[in-house]
């Protein structure tokens, strides 16, 4: 997997000034922001606030003229950075169960279906908590989408120990889920 940056096809100098590219940008990337942020133990209200303050931050970065390279991982990194503040303790850092998964589970399966389902989520939820708090943000961070190169950039640390980072979580997390 490469490190470069996945480029968003926006134009954003009329950021400021022009609702269509922001509109385009917090739909393309709301949706993985909240799921990230939700992985980081925030509450889904929390999370909104927590994005909604990233993308007035981008604004207000494009307004002053700041760079628009990676407007990506510049959000996550924002997004991460301000999740970090609303964090009280390593406990609720963890997130909750996946139970918005478990009840997502299709309707149209039998009970033994939905039940062994449920059980491969448990154990993968169990498994995901067990791993170290650098191993789980490195990995939700590559589940979304983000480059290598990128999630260095949002949580402040050299690529090369991020892809070690993901490997050693991947195989964590085969291991303890008999994979």
């Amino acid at each position: 997997m490469s490190g470069d940056s996945f480029p968003l096809n926006l134009p954003l100098a009329r950021f400021t000034t022009d609702s269509c590219e922001a509109t385009t940008l917090y739909r393309e990337l709301r949706k993985p922001l909240l799921r990230y942020l939700a992985g980081l133990g925030l509450s889904t209200e929390e999370a909104q606030d927590v994005v909604q303050d990233a993308f007035l931050s981008l604004h207000k970065h494009v307004s002053a003229g700041g760079s628009q390279e990676n407007i990506r991982s510049w959000l996550f990194r924002v997004a991460h950075n301000r999740a970090r503040g609303c964090q009280k303790s390593y406990a609720r850092r963890l997130g909750g169960p996946l139970d918005s998964v478990f009840d997502s589970i299709s309707h149209e399966a039998t009970p033994e279906q939905a039940m062994l389902t449920k059980e491969k989520f448990h154990r993968l939820d169990k498994a995901v908590r067990s791993l170290a708090a650098q191993e789980r943000e490195c990995l939700m961070l590559r589940a979304e989408g983000l480059r290598y190169r990128e999630i260095g950039e949002v949580l402040g640390i050299p690529t090369s120990t991020v892809a070690d980072t993901v490997e050693r979580a991947i195989k964590k997390l085969a291991e303890k889920c008999n994979v």
